[in-house]
């Protein structure tokens, strides 16, 4: 038998390992990790975009639905995670900057454990209330809550949504009760129901119910009125100054992933954002496509952290 050095196996295995290192990116299916329920609009726009980069990437991009814990249980499964590019976090405002801001433990660092990739989508927020309910505007709402203290309720189902009601709470001196919801969904059929007063919500997950005239809109409550509903007046509008409560739907990867992994995904959703099929959703949904770069989404929420903490604070939100 011929004998065969052993540095020969050594330069071998050098060989296997460089071409493994390689090979080109990615080469497995990914991961994207939603922390909010299935059927909302942002899981709806996740899905949507899953679908476009799956087919340019060459693998399939697999959406995960890890609700709880105000995003919590998603997002850290994301933080702990390999940063190899292989499991990235869908990110809302609910399930980053609000969490600290309303909870006293959260198990993940937003800007330590995680690194921007792009944002996809902005959300606007709206205020809903079910077709038969007495209240027709939001100067209804509030005159029946200053007759009725205590006894009014709102449907708890995101972070934001929160933060916005507290707001309002605030600036018109009432005490709307927040009953928590797993999801935007739930919260949507208590409101038809009758269970609950008023409810905030996404444009996108309101939309059918409103054009079948199962809800109606008080007002926006972000920056601006929305295309699809010309009519409903903003909170700004209304006279509460400085009501701006906007949303937007982005992708966080775990601190660590290479610059260059960021960098593809980062090209890949802006070219999905563009296309046909995801400006007709976006329509549909009534979202605007919005992408920001890695150091802009970052900036925007340092930004949205600064801006939420000084409402809650002024608003009294305790940390639970």
């Amino acid at each position: 038998m011929k004998f065969i050095p052993r540095a020969f196996f050594f330069a071998a295995a050098l060989v296997c390992a460089h071409a493994h290192a390689q090979a080109p990116y990615p080469n497995q299916p990914i991961r994207l990790i939603a922390p909010f329920t299935p059927g909302s609009s942002s899981d709806v726009t996740a899905r949507a975009i899953a679908q476009q980069i799956s087919t340019t990437l060459g693998q399939p991009v697999v959406v995960e639905n890890k609700p709880g814990a105000n995003g919590g249980i998603g997002m850290q499964t994301v933080a702990r995670s390999k940063p190899d590019g292989y499991t990235f976090a869908v990110a809302t405002v609910s399930t980053t900057v609000v969490p600290p801001l309303i909870s006293k433990h959260v198990p993940f660092d937003l800007f330590k454990d995680f690194v921007p990739v792009a944002t996809m989508a902005n959300t606007p927020l709206l205020l809903t209330v079910a077709n038969e309910s007495p209240y027709r505007s939001v100067q209804d709402l509030v005159a029946a809550a200053k007759k009725q203290p205590g006894t009014l309720t709102y449907g708890n189902s995101a972070g934001l949504y929160r933060i916005a009601m507290e707001a309002m709470n605030h600036a018109a001196g009432i005490d709307l009760l927040g009953i928590p919801f797993r999801g935007a969904a739930q919260a949507a059929t208590e409101l038809l129901g009758g269970r609950i007063t008023v409810n905030p919500d996404a444009l996108g997950a309101a939309a059918p119910m409103l054009q079948a005239k199962r809800l109606r809109a008080l007002a926006m409550l972000g920056s601006n009125r929305t295309p699809s509903l010309p009519d409903v007046p903003t909170m700004q509008e209304l006279g509460y100054k400085g009501f701006a409560f906007d949303g937007w739907l982005g992708v966080l990867a775990p601190a660590g992933t290479p610059q260059a992994i960021i960098d593809r995904m980062h090209k890949e959703i802006a070219a999905a954002v563009k296309t046909p099929e995801i400006q007709s959703l976006y329509t549909r949904l009534g979202m605007e496509g919005t992408v920001l770069s890695p150091q802009a989404y970052g900036e925007a929420m340092k930004k949205d952290t600064a801006k939420y903490g000084a409402v809650a604070q002024q608003a009294g939100i305790e940390k639970e």
